[in-house]
């Protein structure tokens, strides 16, 4: 099951500014590296590699298969819009469903959707070669900073504020050693998606 990014975030999930105010800088020379810390801490947490596995800025994804099932559930959620469904028809001939063939359950929940043949439908056949169906889809709680919820983006500023203190991984210093917090780990563990 493939994970490819079409369509990386327009944005981060917390802004410059909000990170310089919550670790108290007021001036512009460590702009580029607190950037660079926002998308490291970004991405310990979103999309297909992060550690919450869902998506967190709207961004765009294809999802391959090797064939239909009878309830296909998407990732990373929340699933904001199932974009387009191809597969490839016993010919050879890579094909586009027709919304109408089809059901998106559940889109916008932090659950995840799931798909389903339309009623009275059922999937089209298909050739029995790997990746032959392909699903684009669009997740993400949406493309404004304050969409996502405020313990993830408490979260992400926090591990901004123990990069920006402490530029190395481990800090020993004054007889204790000093790890990036667990407590970032404490403000996201109720927005992490589980596989059964």
């Amino acid at each position: 099951m493939p994970l490819i990014l079409e369509t990386a975030p327009v944005n981060d999930p917390v802004t410059l500014e909000e990170v310089k105010e919550h670790i108290h800088v007021d001036f512009y020379d460590e702009d580029a590296r607190i950037a660079d810390f926002i998308k490291a801490a970004t991405q310990r947490l979103d999309g297909r590699d992060g550690s919450l596995g869902r998506c967190l800025v709207t961004q765009t994804w294809n999802l391959t298969l090797d064939r239909f099932t009878s309830e296909i559930a998407i990732p990373l959620p929340p699933c904001q819009s199932i974009d387009a469904i191809t597969y490839v028809d016993p010919d050879g001939v890579t094909q586009t469903l027709a919304p109408t063939e089809y059901q998106a359950f559940a889109l916008g929940t932090v659950e995840g959707a799931k798909l389903r043949p339309a009623y009275g439908k059922s999937w089209p056949t298909i050739r029995n070669v790997p990746e032959a169906v392909t699903i684009t889809f669009t997740a993400g709680f949406g493309d404004d900073p304050e969409d996502i919820p405020e313990p993830i983006r408490t979260a992400i500023k926090m591990r901004v504020g123990h990069l920006f203190e402490h530029r190395e991984s481990v800090v020993i210093g004054s007889g204790f050693i000093t790890e990036t917090p667990d407590g970032v780990e404490d403000f996201v563990r109720d927005h992490k998606t589980w596989s059964f």
